[in-house]
């Protein structure tokens, strides 16, 4: 018989071993295709130039090949580790290295080449019915489905670059390995180096500790410590997990009745704990990471209509000057049903700044024109002035000048602020957020006598403003021929505003697609990726359990020769199963908790925002109910192949 029939004999016994080892690589390449379809997408990349997504299609991006690259390795390793055994038999028939190389490479070769053709093809047909099905859920309109071949050299160039890190590390450690190690590879149980309480319980402190320092300092220092204290709690976590059964057990010493009934279960719970830590820490923060994520998400989308009302008062808003913007009473009227159409003009006063290079701009407004925006009604001397900031009093900042001193045919003259108000009446435009509100006579004077320009702010409320997306549009269409047809405005002060935001049209109806399309791209990705993450968290766990498979056999046989029932077996194994799938689970979804209601202080605490607590407890109970299912799942095939 020659060595390729042994080979061949040998991989023909251990096709299971095979199958997944293909699979495992296949889901990896399906899930890099099927992300690329998103962030490759030519709607999805003009919005990300246009709303600055780049970043936040990144991390998640990010957190997909950290997650893949933990994954094919972790695969690799364990299929290698039941190959080892296997590379010595060849030895002693008289294989060299160089052969053993060889086949490794020409195994690794073939699975990688089938695993991109089927990762590619299921990734294809996947994408495309997950993508419908999502985009119809959020009901997300003008983002069409196709392929590109950056989505298929993105997918073949990164699964190739961590299947081949992953083969080069086996080969290495294949060539230095000697004959004797190679064989009794399947009998060498993972040496446990550390068992410390007491490292347990400094992990738990510092883990509890930093999400304590978090909640406290991270209003006052408005999120800059997260970093820092989001890794203290990582590696909190890390030692706790790693040390947690130690700690456990030496509590459990101290009831003698409690410990020795669950010897067994402890015992093996300690060894599979620290066997399984990096496995454990990974699922558990992909866990917080999806849920948190998908939460925030979900309420950004949720609000995607409160958002686009409360920034902006009136249904339709923009600037308009002689040239720019132009447009009859009486078109917009054609245009849009109106309710209410205000005119207001805004003197636009600037001064050139003496020791820098640039313009101070002074906004103002006529008193009988700011009444017309606010039920306040005010008194103004001549020289006193109202300060109107048009924010939400939240988010305002509060430094105010007391005087200001306006250059007037070259005398000083101060006027005096009477009185602030902080309340948002105007659409979010460049130029409406800063007013100098002064009496009717005032500015009229000041017209006739300093440099400035005048800009007319229109404000416009319509019928119905869900049911105006046409008619703004026309609009926009109008303006945007209208300025280009027109010579560039020449304010001393525009080469620090662009033109084209200036005269912008600023809409409810526009500010709600925006947000629309924005957060529901965002919330698609997250929903995308804690489903991939989900199946991958799930077959890591699975991969590891059934590969010691031989060994649990051969544990629970023996155990069963001294006296161990079926039904103790049974329970024996479900207490194990179920911590190592609940503890990740539990902790995952509590950490994700805890973090929104770090950041929700922001906006008066989780308790204040009903909204993300509901929809954490959707997401999450959703996420606990499969990972429910999984575990049944698991439990079932373990037993069937322990008991039968």
């Amino acid at each position: 018989m020659t060595f390729n029939q042994i080979v061949w004999k040998m991989a023909k016994v251990n096709y299971k071993k095979y199958i997944f080892y293909y699979l495992c690589n296949s889901f990896a390449v399906m899930f890099f295709f099927m992300f690329s379809t998103l962030y490759f997408n030519s709607r999805v990349e003009q919005v990300k130039k246009l709303e600055s997504l780049q970043d936040a299609l990144s991390i998640p991006g990010a957190a997909l090949i950290i997650f893949t690259v933990f994954f094919i390795s972790y695969a690799h390793s364990v299929f290698i580790k039941q190959r080892r055994s296997e590379f010595g038999l060849f030895m002693t028939l008289g294989m060299s290295k160089r052969d053993i190389a060889k086949l490794l490479v020409l195994e690794n070769g073939v699975i990688a080449i089938l695993s991109i053709l089927s990762g590619i093809l299921g990734g294809a047909v996947f994408s495309r019915l997950f993508f419908m099905l999502l985009m119809n859920l959020i009901d997300l309109k003008g983002v069409p489905f196709h392929f590109s071949w950056k989505m298929f050299l993105f997918t073949i160039g990164a699964f190739l670059a961590v299947f081949l890190l992953a083969v080069v590390k086996s080969l290495f450690q294949t060539l230095r390995s000697s004959l004797v190690l190679s064989m009794k590879s399947n009998r060498f149980a993972e040496t446990l180096k550390m068992r410390s309480p007491l490292i347990g319980g400094f992990g738990l402190l510092l883990m509890s500790g930093s999400l304590l320092i978090l909640y406290i300092t991270y209003e006052d220092s408005s999120g800059s410590f997260l970093p820092l204290w989001t890794l203290a709690m990582f590696l909190g976590l890390y030692i706790s997990l790693n040390q947690s059964a130690s700690f456990l057990i030496s509590l459990a010493k101290k009831f003698p009745g409690f410990y020795y009934r669950r010897l067994l279960f402890m015992s093996s719970l300690d060894y599979k704990f620290k066997q399984l830590t990096s496995i454990i820490m990974l699922v558990t923060v992909m866990i917080m990471i999806t849920i948190f994520y998908s939460t925030l998400l979900m309420t950004f989308y949720k609000a995607s209509e409160k958002d686009a009302v409360e920034n902006n008062p009136y249904d339709i808003a923009f600037f308009q000057t002689e040239t720019k913007n132009t447009i009859s009473d009486t078109e917009i009227e054609e245009t849009f049903e109106l309710k209410d159409h205000l005119e207001i003009p805004i003197f636009n006063y600037f001064e050139t700044l003496v020791y820098v290079d640039g313009y101070q701009t002074y906004s103002i407004m006529a008193l009988d024109d700011y009444q017309k925006l606010t039920s306040q009604r005010p008194k103004l001397g001549k020289n006193e002035f109202l300060f109107y900031l048009n924010s939400d009093p939240e988010y305002a900042h509060t430094d105010f000048a007391e005087s200001i001193k306006l250059s007037i045919q070259g005398k000083e003259k101060t006027f005096i602020m009477k009185d602030t108000v902080i309340e948002r009446n105007i659409n979010l435009l460049p130029k409406a957020y800063e007013f100098m509100v002064v009496n009717t006579e005032v500015l009229e004077d000041l017209r006739q006598t300093v440099d400035g320009y005048e800009l007319k702010l229109h404000l416009l409320k319509v019928a119905d403003w869900k049911e105006s997306e046409k008619a703004v549009e026309q609009l926009k269409d109008q303006f945007q021929t209208g300025n280009r047809a027109t010579p560039p405005i020449d304010y001393p002060d525009m080469p620090y505003t662009a033109e084209e935001n200036l005269f912008r049209v600023a809409s409810k109806i526009g500010d709600y697609q925006t947000n629309k399309t924005t957060n529901g791209m965002m919330f698609y990705v997250t929903t995308f990726l804690s489903i991939m993450f989900f199946f991958g968290t799930f077959v890591l766990l699975y991969l590891n359990l059934f590969s010691e498979m031989d060994n649990e056999k051969l544990k629970y046989r023996k155990l069963n020769k001294i006296g161990m029932s079926t039904d103790e077996i049974k329970q024996n194994v479900t207490r194990e199963l179920g911590t190592i799938f609940f503890v990740p689970t539990i902790l995952g979804t509590t950490l994700a908790f805890l973090y929104l209601a770090i950041l929700s202080t922001d906006v008066g605490g989780i308790m204040q925002n009903p909204d993300i607590l509901m929809h954490f407890l959707q997401i999450g109970g959703i996420y606990v109910i499969i990972q429910v299912g999984s575990f049944f799942y698991a439990r079932k095939k373990m037993l069937t192949q322990l008991i039968h």
